[in-house]
């Protein structure tokens, strides 16, 4: 491959064959390998992926490209390095992009939003989950923040582009900073005014809006005046982060006081979902216990069977194992 032979110094007659061999590779109709083969002589990529350019002189294949320079340098990229990436989309995937999201004819309405790592396993999610319109890609609003700008695919005529928030990125046990640059973008972007509910779900939550949207037209909540929130763990009578659902006058009243929660030292102290929940009871909001919302293997020790009718189940981290949870759940 051209890119990894001019970094590790092969000769010029190495690099010459791999071009060389590239050629004979588009011309023979074939994709490019994803991360292995410069993809700008080929003419597609594979299923879930997109040519990337990196610099003038190599692209490759990969579920999505943050822009910029990576924090760390992820094993499996042969060319991974810390010169950043300009993601000039050369080639598109074999699949054809999902079609466009139908507007729901019924109540009521949902903006779902997720944060995500740029390295990993959760962008290669992302990517599945927004072939399938699944996820936050069934709502009818969404948003996507990360420490980058990421560029997850195509839909609709668009590539669908991550928010940036900066970083770096903590893990779940102390993620409280990261949310609250996320939810400072979307209160000043305004995206939780125009929904009756606010949704954040997990990256690796395998989540169903075509489930969640009966569930919570049931409990007939006013959602401009009732201020709400679900808890979905039976274990803790709490709410779970994978799937944290609150009304638009909880979310309204939230993002309005989030400033009189981050200077609270013990909501400080443990990760997202454990503020939330604490912020929105200081914030004097009603909590309804709802335990058919979400089935997370943190609260009860088993893992999803993804077969008893839940909105999301949690956690499933491989391409793999998320995509059986959906079909069974589909299903």
């Amino acid at each position: 491959v051209v890119g990894v032979a001019l970094r590790f110094g092969h000769s010029g007659r190495e690099a010459a064959e791999a071009s060389s061999a590239l050629v004979g590779l588009a011309a023979a109709g074939e994709c490019a390998k994803d991360y292995q083969d410069d993809c700008r002589s080929a003419k597609c990529c594979n299923d879930f992926a997109t040519c990337f350019e990196k610099t003038e002189g190599w692209a490759a294949c990969r579920p999505t490209c943050a822009l910029g320079v990576p924090e760390e340098l992820p094993p499996w990229d042969p060319t991974a390095d810390k010169t950043p990436w300009t993601c000039k989309v050369l080639a598109p995937a074999r699949a054809p992009p999902p079609p466009p999201p139908a507007p729901w004819a019924d109540p009521p309405t949902m903006f779902c939003f997720l944060v995500a790592l740029v390295m990993g396993n959760e962008p290669e999610l992302l990517r599945r989950q927004l072939s399938a319109g699944s996820s936050i890609f069934g709502c009818d609003s969404y948003a996507i923040f990360s420490e980058q700008a990421m560029i997850i695919g195509p839909r609709a005529g668009k590539m669908v582009k991550s928010i940036e928030i900066g970083g770096p990125m903590h893990t779940s046990q102390s993620n409280t900073p990261d949310f609250i640059r996320a939810w400072t973008k979307i209160k000043e972007l305004g995206l939780h005014k125009n929904s009756d509910w606010s949704v954040k779900v997990d990256p690796d939550a395998v989540f169903l809006p075509t489930v969640l949207r009966p569930k919570l037209a049931a409990h007939k909540v006013s959602t401009d005046s009732d201020m709400v929130f679900f808890k979905n763990c039976p274990k803790f009578k709490s709410m779970q982060g994978p799937l944290e659902v609150y009304s638009k006058a909880a979310a309204l009243v939230f993002f309005d006081k989030l400033e009189s929660c981050t200077g609270q030292d013990y909501m400080m102290q443990r990760g997202e979902d454990w503020f939330f929940h604490r912020c929105l009871e200081r914030l004097h909001c009603r909590s309804i216990e709802d335990f058919e919302l979400l089935d997370d293997q943190y609260c009860t020790d088993v893992e999803p069977s993804c077969t008893n009718g839940m909105a999301a189940f949690h956690p499933f981290k491989t391409v793999d194992a998320h995509v059986k949870c959906l079909e069974t759940a589909k299903n």
